[in-house]
């Protein structure tokens, strides 16, 4: 016996001196990789993506089935819930809003006041703060800062407690060379996007200016109790932040856009051709003009929940770090009996592979010195809704704690031997950790346009200043469509990534150092 303590003693010491020199010597199990089944990881796609889950929409009573399935699936590998998760559920709220009686738009140019009228010059954005805000508007462009494309219309100005005015979708839309992704929208032409990215600048107040080249005078306005008749579900779901995670945000039609960008001497158009001529920033304080914006929505609110299990570090001091494995569960939900959005590969293949890489952690008596935390996001295809709430409202740890995100979406298609994998650029540690995992995976990684970050849930965690890793298999034809079913999925090319992601999180885990997050310029 005392022999057998000896060898176990000195294999421990072996490991830890490894760990000493850095992380490119930390071994990786073989037991926690030989534990990850294809078979297995088949089978939760198969009762995910079923037709009796009716495409795992947010929020649905299928896809709180699909949650309990998960957690229980959590706790048979032993991991634990987080007390303020309890039963393995963060919970969270989603709203659907309608307009409040109290709307008011006024603008004060060089000390003269001039008062504009609901539908007619501006409508209140769904997301919008109930409060009412006087403060300085700068335009800031597009409202983009897209380090990965050279392009930030927030380089040249302050916009700490002022209201910012940008316009919609993004530079050079139409254009098929465009560094945006050609004619394909990326991320950073979304509103929630644009939204955030000026809470991120310390704005107060959001204006958002539709295009000059759509020929509009009034705003888009989605609002039923201003229009007729109205479309079933107009309004979108958002998500239930605290009100000190907001700001006013409003639409405005062209007579309002005019006499703000009147102040520049130029035009709207003219700007908007200038920025998509040369991708060139034209942001500016509008000086002498000041808006007062009162917003007042109210809403009903609905639940939902994401999945959470928890492993505990072993290291007294490290264990108080946390790395994240996530994915998200939901998809787009049914239209009818007939029309089911299964979404096998988006994103069945990722929650399953935080499935599998909770059983690979679980299946070793040897733990990792930080601890690690599964999650499988609600809401990711309504705006990333579970994430957000997790990294900007209510994280179960504190969020600076928090050392990296591995995150998997997608991961089921293509290839049977490539991954694209984002990330590595942002945190060239994290690139390397990945480059070694796969020393005995022999996966080709794809790390082309690594410095794009991609949009999935890893997105509410790198605002947070959190490195991340991405894992995709990339698009196809039945990207959001009731073709993406689980017959098509690649079963080993699932278990393939989930092995590279737990061997990446094993080091990750027992890093001398944590990972560093670098600013891409």
């Amino acid at each position: 016996m005392n022999k057998i303590k000896r060898i176990v003693s000195i294999i421990f010491v072996i490991f830890i001196v490894s760990i000493q020199f850095g992380f490119s010597q930390i071994l990786v199990p073989q037991k926690g990789m030989d534990a990850i089944s294809a078979e297995e990881m088949l089978s939760h796609v198969a009762y995910l993506a079923s037709d009796e889950m009716r495409g795992r929409d947010t929020p649905s009573p299928e896809l709180d089935q699909c949650a309990k399935y998960i957690a229980n699936y959590f706790r048979s590998m032993g991991l634990e819930y987080v007390s303020s998760a309890k039963d393995n559920y963060q919970n969270f709220s989603l709203l659907k809003t309608r307009l409040a009686p109290e709307q008011k738009f006024s603008m004060t140019i060089n000390g003269v006041e001039k008062t504009y009228q609901i539908k007619e010059d501006f409508v209140p954005l769904h997301l919008a703060a109930n409060r009412t805000v006087t403060a300085p508007v700068v335009f800031a462009g597009y409202g983009i800062s897209a380090p990965e494309y050279k392009y930030n219309d927030y380089e040249s100005i302050d916009a700490k407690g002022k209201i910012v005015l940008a316009f919609t979708s993004e530079p050079q839309e139409k254009d098929s060379t465009s560094v945006f992704n050609g004619i394909k929208e990326t991320d950073h032409s979304k509103l929630n996007d644009k939204v955030l990215n000026a809470i991120d600048h310390g704005a107060v107040g959001f204006i958002y200016v539709t295009n000059p080249n759509s020929r509009f005078r009034r705003p888009p306005n989605a609002w039923p109790s201003l229009m007729k008749s109205a479309p079933e579900d107009a309004i979108p779901l958002t998500l239930g932040e605290k009100e000190e995670n907001k700001i006013v945000a409003v639409r405005i039609g062209k007579q309002l856009a005019d006499d703000l960008i009147s102040a520049s001497g130029k035009t709207m158009e003219e700007i908007h051709q200038a920025i998509d001529n040369d991708l060139k920033s034209r942001s500016m304080d509008l000086s002498g003009i000041t808006a007062s914006i009162t917003t007042s929505l109210e809403c009903d609110s609905f639940k939902t929940q994401n999945v959470v299990a928890f492993l505990e570090g072993s290291d007294p001091n490290l264990k108080h770090e946390i790395v994240v494995i996530g994915g998200h569960y939901d998809h787009l939900g049914a239209r009818n009996d007939t029309t089911i959005y299964n979404g096998a590969d988006d994103n069945a293949s990722g929650t399953a592979g935080v499935m599998a890489v909770a059983k690979a952690f679980t299946s070793m008596k040897q733990r990792p010195l930080r601890s690690i935390l599964f999650m499988c996001f609600a809401g990711e295809e309504k705006g990333l809704f579970g994430a957000r709430y997790y990294a900007g409202t209510d994280p179960l740890f504190p969020i600076e704690k928090t050392v990296a995100m591995l995150n998997m979406d997608m991961i089921g298609r293509n290839d049977t031997s490539a991954v694209s994998v984002y990330g590595g650029t942002r945190s060239p540690d994290l690139k390397t950790v990945v480059m070694k995992a796969n020393e005995k995976i022999n996966l080709k990684l794809d790390f082309n346009d690594d410095s794009r970050v991609g949009g999935s849930d890893h997105v509410p965690f790198f605002r947070k200043s959190i490195p991340f890793l991405f894992f995709n298999t990339g698009m196809h034809a039945d990207y959001h469509q009731p073709t993406d079913t689980v017959e098509k999925i690649n079963p080993e090319k699932m278990a393939q990534i989930a092995r590279i992601v737990f061997a990446s999180a094993w080091q990750v885990a027992n890093m001398e150092e944590k990972p560093k997050l670098v600013e891409i310029k």
